[in-house]
């Protein structure tokens, strides 16, 4: 935690995802101060019948952005800003496409390597 996880139609090559996976990692820890070890991103490639908008066939983008609550309302909003900026200029989807959210997450809830998560870092 944090884990970001990103819906998008299929299609997006390999190395873009390593790219935006490894700018998406730099990029929280630098805004939200998790550790590195903490930050995983995941892909869910959407097959085109699998995508809809308004109940018609679409081709949104939705980011997913769970992390342990405890950060100022500036981080989370800088987060959910910063994330989508990374996804519109590493794929030059219209953000009009793109769509980015934030849950939080009690740490006493979390639990990572058998063990409850420790509160998050003030950010």
């Amino acid at each position: 935690m944090p884990l970001i996880v990103v819906n998008t139609r299929a299609g997006n090559a390999v190395d873009l995802k390593a790219k935006v996976a490894a700018e998406i990692t730099e990029f929280v820890h630098q805004t939200i101060k998790s550790e590195y070890y903490h930050i995983g991103v995941l892909f869910h490639d959407l097959a085109s019948e699998s995508s809809y908008v308004a109940g018609k066939p679409g081709a949104d983008t939705v980011i997913n952005c769970n992390i342990r609550g405890g950060r100022s309302d500036g981080a989370v909003q800088a987060l959910s800003k910063g994330i989508s900026d990374i996804w519109h200029r590493s794929t030059g989807q219209p953000e009009s496409q793109i769509e980015v959210t934030v849950s939080l997450m009690q740490a006493k809830y979390v639990f990572r390597n058998g063990k409850h998560m420790e509160e998050a870092p003030f950010a």
